[in-house]
């Protein structure tokens, strides 16, 4: 499996509600994403206390190249994210 590029990301979120709250889940826990990080080769989301909504992350991804990977530091650790699950009024990412 594959991890998600932003190009896969922008378009299967096209057509949901721009007010959907960004989340990571885990087995344990659901954190909510509000801090994007450009790296030469991905881009970090980052879990803070509030989320972005979907309109502001695709507004923050559309400029990057579209084959950079996304993924996500949580505990000091930096997990590829690989998809999305849509549970109004979360999006979470996998």
């Amino acid at each position: 499996m594959s991890p998600l590029r932003i190009s896969d990301f922008l378009h299967l979120t096209t057509e949901l509600d721009l007010t959907l709250k960004v989340y990571f889940t885990t087995p344990t826990q659901t954190l909510p994403i509000g801090v994007v990080r450009f790296l030469p080769t991905e881009v970090v989301l980052l879990p803070t206390k509030k989320p972005l909504t979907l309109k502001e992350l695709q507004l923050k991804l559309a400029p990057i190249a579209p084959t950079t990977t996304l993924s996500l530091m949580s505990n000091d650790t930096l997990q590829p994210l690989f998809g999305i699950k849509i549970s109004p009024p979360k999006l979470l990412l996998k």
